[in-house]
Formats: structure tokens, sequence, C-alpha cells
């Protein structure tokens, strides 16, 4: 009778367990998608042999979708739609990983120190895959008109700088200072 009973008190108990988000509802697993991953900010050209080597040269560039931290990320393509010709490329603007999906992982949010610098790795990692109905953010050319610019030069400039210490590990070693 006591064995039953905490049987019945464990299924209760377990029917009240919450699961943890797994931050992949995002992937669609009909569609394949091509990992590559980035350390440093800056752009970052993909050219057309390389996404034919991965079996996309026959896929419009209009259906190309990049994704990173299970969000779509805006890239630049030298042609507007249709096929990549031999010279032609997609462009991305590639951030290192920051500590924004570290959040998480703290009880308190507050908790975080930075969210520039991330607790797990410096790689991001971008995702490019195939989407038939098209529609992901491009990035597209402006024209660059300065002629009639009538606004005046600004008086001064501000610029924030922070600093970021993650070369060497703490110990862990601490003595009280009082």
């Amino acid at each position: 009778m006591k064995r039953n009973f905490i049987l019945i008190s464990l299924f209760l108990w377990s029917m009240g367990a919450i699961g943890q988000p797994f931050n992949n509802s995002w992937i669609d697993y009909s569609k394949p998608y091509y990992k590559f991953n980035i350390v440093n900010d800056g752009v970052y050209r993909i050219s057309q042999t390389v996404l034919q080597n991965a079996g996309l040269g026959s896929v419009p560039v209009e259906q190309l979708q990049l994704w990173r931290n299970g969000a779509v990320e805006p890239f630049y393509s030298s042609v507007a739609s249709g096929l990549m010709g031999a010279g032609d490329f997609i462009e991305i603007y590639g951030k290192r990983n920051d500590g924004k999906p570290d959040k998480k992982l703290y009880t308190k949010p507050e908790y975080q120190l930075t969210d520039y610098r991330s607790i797990v790795s410096d790689t991001a990692s971008y995702f490019l895959t195939v989407t038939p109905s098209g529609g992901s953010p491009r990035f597209t050319e402006g024209a660059n008109n300065v002629q009639g610019n009538s606004l005046p030069a600004e008086a001064y400039f501000m610029n924030t700088k922070g600093i970021y210490f993650n070369e060497l590990l703490s110990p862990g070693f601490a003595q009280p200072a009082g």
C-alpha cells in the first residue's frame, strides 16, 4: 500500500513538472540547413561557387534565407532575383556570439554582468536554408546623393567604449578585505 502511494505521488508530481524550452522552435525539419561559424565581426562573402558546391547552385537567390539565434537575418546579394551567375555572391554582416541567448541561463536575468560577451563560446553559428515562398529580408543598394544636403556639420561626437576582461580565468580565490 505504501509503495502504491509513493508511485501515485510521483506520478502526480511529474504531471506538474514543466520542461525547459530548447530554443529550436524556429527549425523546420523538412528543410536542409547549411551551417557556418563566425568568430569576428565583419562582412563575409559567400561566392556562387561555394553555394554551388553545397548544392545550392540551382536555387534562385530570392529563396535563400539566413538564420542566427532563431531569427531571420538580412543579407545582400549581387543579383536581385533569379539564379546566380559565375561571378555573383551573397554578403552578410556577421557578428561574433554575444551573451543575449545566455540570459536564460541565469535564475534572474539581472545577474548577467554583460550581454556583450557570451559565457559559452565566442563563435556564432549562422544557418543558410532554402524557403520556396521567399520573402527573406535583404539589403538593397540605395543612391548616395549628397548634392542637395543642407544639414549643418555636427558640433561634437560621442563614443562609448566597453572593456571586457576575458583573457584570464579567475582561480576563484577570495580573501576578506576587512
